[in-house]
């Protein structure tokens, strides 16, 4: 077959700057002879390529990589990847963000960063985090990708690459491991990739995970069982997956690939507090309303010893599958045609409480006037199918040029109800009310429970695209062009009252690079690109011109510098690049309303632009010691005359949050910050590999991670403080079948709140923060065949 991959997410990349165990592997164009170096080799342009060669700003992370920095999740890749970070919020509204590029509304069903499942597109921001466990590699490619993936590479992407069967191997591969720790932490997994003959192969993996969470609940009925809910700490998990994959070569020019993937999980919400400007003391800025300040202004408050949660608080519980065919066939030397098939199938049940008294509900709206209540919202709560189909033809005959063109068709579902329920607070453990999501049909709305939303969205994409790429005769200068246009149809319906909303939306995204090999070991390169993110509705708008909204979009210019130096011992990637943004979806009172401060809907406000410097690199310093650190820094602001209309709607008197001192009462946000995302982020990682004689080998690795204050409002009061993070690593390796490691996680036990978000309304004020994971520690045994 020839050496190309071409479906849509390819985003193939393999491990990026990271010191590995082994030798490196030679490759043209320079090798590595330093034995924590390893040579990567990725096809982040659907062909085979080094990572030095990749004009992209690419971190990627394989399996060893990630068990050696101790990366279970999302937001640990983010702590090693300059320029990203990421937070699921305790629920279905996880949020990458890449280069300062965070979206305004943490409630919109689509992020600013597409996810990826070796090259299927995931939809939906609570199927997303799918873990690190059995997955070759994660991948993260920052700058617009739109022209290459498409929907919602808006600022970069994801893409997640899964262990599955693979040709060439002569006996079979089993690995065996089993990980137990603090907080009753137990993992077990298995992995077998099965060799049936040299045409014909196939594997499959198991694994499941338990952890009670590192964070001590204080309610009184902590350890109450309710049924579904959170039992004992705050935080834990329950989680379960399992893969399928086959692979066949039946003739020469022909391979077929197919695979099953299926994920559950049950995640507790985090730790964390919720504060009120209902409650005196808690604010401290901004216009008086109701007898108290409306903001907070400076520093939220930090994570203290422990935390308190409902044990009704049952989290994010998640089901999801996928189904990925592949057909490649060499039509000759320099032509091949490649199918890609999809199919993406979750269910989400959500139920979290955001009471800033969560023992006692102890609000504005209990004594005297009636008996105080637990509010519960669920939302996303539903389920989505979706499935897609690429067709590409791609041609490279080993000369001046090579280039694709292609055709994608998608269509899906999506269906969600955002229930809100008002139960009485827990006093006698033998007789307590149960809360629990409901179904549309059985949701009974009353004073104190309500039926927000229960709505479908149907999806269809339809897609041109194609690429082109020159080099120059001395090889040394290289030029592309990658363009797609998209027709993106969507319905929405409200099954509430019947509205049927339906729009289409169409974009055209190219991007441009050039590149120049400055010497063997160095690589400059230029790009610029388009990115976009899909548009949506207003239901509840007034005026019909309101009822959608238009896309995002983004123009991003980088210049990057790839050096490979001292033999291949020291390696330094540089990025700069600015990106001007425009047509930001955020939230704001409809303007044709009676009363504008009743409803919110979304409306496209204003502009923003994000320039930074980006840096990665690793030198082995000897033999056996490695350093590998990251950097990054960007401004992203605002552009003058933007609207946050959530800081001018007013209260019945009139009575808007912000005062003019800390705020603009007229809701602009210009020159400010964009919230939620650090400004700085650094890593700094060291590794010592060594002999234990005969019996075997043996690692030590510790890595620092540091992130900067942010702010988490668009107002820029509210500020989350910056933090320091330590994990270390040691492992041992014993007659090459047997490996043991002992870890562990934020060694310093820091207390950090982890991100933050604002809810602002007439009536008053809320402030949502996350904790971050707490110290834990364990061990982990692996058993492998060969």
């Amino acid at each position: 077959m020839a050496n190309r991959i071409t479906n849509r997410g390819a985003l193939s990349f393999c491990l990026a700057l990271v010191p590995l165990s082994g030798t490196a592997l030679a490759q043209d164009g320079g090798v590595s002879s330093s034995p924590l170096i390893e040579e990567i080799v990725v096809t982040a342009r659907n062909r085979a390529e080094s990572i030095q060669d990749v004009p992209l700003a690419i971190s990627a992370f394989s399996r060893d990589a990630l068990e050696k920095r101790s990366i279970s999740e999302l937001d640990d890749i983010a702590r090693f990847t300059p320029g990203f970070s990421f937070e699921d919020f305790s629920g279905g509204f996880a949020a990458p963000v890449i280069r300062g590029q965070a979206q305004t509304r943490v409630t919109a069903l689509e992020t600013n960063v597409s996810a990826f499942l070796d090259g299927i597109y995931i939809p939906r921001s609570w199927a997303m985090d799918v873990g690190t466990t059995n997955l070759e590699r994660i991948e993260v490619v920052k700058g617009p990708q739109s022209a290459r993936y498409g929907r919602n590479a808006f600022s970069g992407a994801i893409n997640y690459v899964p262990i599955k069967a693979v040709l060439g191997d002569e006996s079979p591969n089993i690995e065996l491991s089993v990980t137990g720790g603090s907080d009753e932490r137990a993992d077990g997994n298995v992995i077998v990739q099965l060799p049936i003959n040299e045409r014909f192969a196939i594997a499959g993996s198991y694994n499941y995970s338990e952890f009670d969470g590192s964070w001590d609940n204080d309610h009184p009925f902590a350890n109450l069982d309710v049924g579904r809910g959170t039992e004992g700490n705050i935080g834990g998990w329950e989680k379960e997956s399992y893969t399928l994959s086959a692979i066949a070569n039946p003739v020469d020019a022909l391979e077929l690939e197919l695979g099953f993937y299926h994920f559950e999980q049950e995640s507790e919400a985090r730790a964390g507090a919720t504060f009120s400007s209902g409650i005196p003391g808690t604010t401290n800025c901004g216009t008086v309303r109701f007898g108290t300040p409306s903001l907070i202004c400076g520093e939220l408050p930090s994570a203290t010893e422990d935390a308190i949660t409902d044990p009704r608080d049952f989290g994010a519980q998640t089901d999801t599958d996928i189904i990925r065919a592949r057909i490649a066939w060499d039509i000759s030397e320099a032509f091949e045609l490649i199918y890609l098939y999809g199919l993406i199938e979750g269910d989400v049940e959500i139920g979290v409480s955001g009471e800033p008294d969560r023992i006692n509900c102890g609000t504005l709206v209990g004594p005297p006037f009636f008996p105080a209540l637990f509010n519960f919202q669920s939302t996303p709560n539903g389920d989505i199918e979706y499935d897609s189909h690429e067709l590409r033809l791609a041609f490279d005959n080993g000369g001046s040029w090579r280039g694709s063109v292609g055709l994608f068709f998608s269509d899906g579902e999506d269906n969600n109800t955002f229930t809100s329920s008002s139960i009485a607070p827990i006093t006698d453990p033998n007789s307590f009310q149960r809360f629990d999501t409901s179904a549309p049909s059985d949701f009974v709305n009353g004073p104190l429970n309500f039926l927000l939303t229960d709505e479908r969205t149907e999806t269809e994409v339809a897609a041109v695209f194609g690429e082109v790429h020159w080099t120059s005769g001395d090889q040394r200068t290289r030029a592309g062009l990658e363009l797609r246009y998209s027709d993106t149809e969507i319905t929405a319906t409200n099954n509430r009252n019947g509205l049927v909303l339906d729009e289409t939306f169409k974009v055209f995204t190219p991007r441009f690079g050039v590149e120049r090999d400055l010497s063997d070991s160095s690589l400059l390169y230029l790009s610029i690109a388009q990115g976009a993110k899909a548009g949506g509705f207003n239901p509840t708008a007034i005026a019909e011109s309101n009822r959608s909204f238009d896309e995002e979009l983004n123009w991003t210019y980088e210049i990057g510098l790839k050096n490979t130096l001292l033999d291949g011992s020291l390696i330094a990637n540089f990025a700069i690049f600015y990106t001007d943004w425009s047509d930001l979806q955020i939230n704001s009172a409809d303007p044709d309303a009676p009363d504008p401060n009743a409803v919110n809907i979304t409306l496209n406000l204003g502009d923003a632009e994000v320039y930074g410097f980006e840096f990665d690199g690793l030198w082995q310093a000897s033999e056996n010691f490695a350093i590998d650190a990251t950097f990054s820094h960007f401004e992203a602001e605002y552009s003058s005359g933007t609207v946050d209309g959530r800081l001018f709607r007013t209260n019945p008197l009139g009575q808007p949050p912000c005062d003019d001192i800390v705020c603009a009462s007229n809701g602009d946000i210009g020159g400010n910050e964009i919230e939620r995302t650090p400004q700085t982020q650094a890593s700094l990682g060291a590794q010592w590999e060594g002999q234990l004689g005969a019996a075997g080998s043996y690692y030590l690795r510790a890595d620092l991670s540091w992130q900067s204050e942010f702010f988490g409002d668009s107002a820029n009061a509210s500020e989350v403080p910056d933090r320091t993070l330590l994990n270390a690593r040691a492992g041992f390796q014993f007659n090459d079948n047997v490996d043991l490691s002992l870890w562990v996680r934020n060694l310093t036990d820091e207390r950090y709140v982890s991100n933050a978000f604002v809810v602002l309304l007439p009536f008053g004020n809320t402030w949502n923060t996350f904790f971050g994971e707490r110290r834990t520690f364990g061990a982990t045994i692996r058993w492998r065949s060969n």
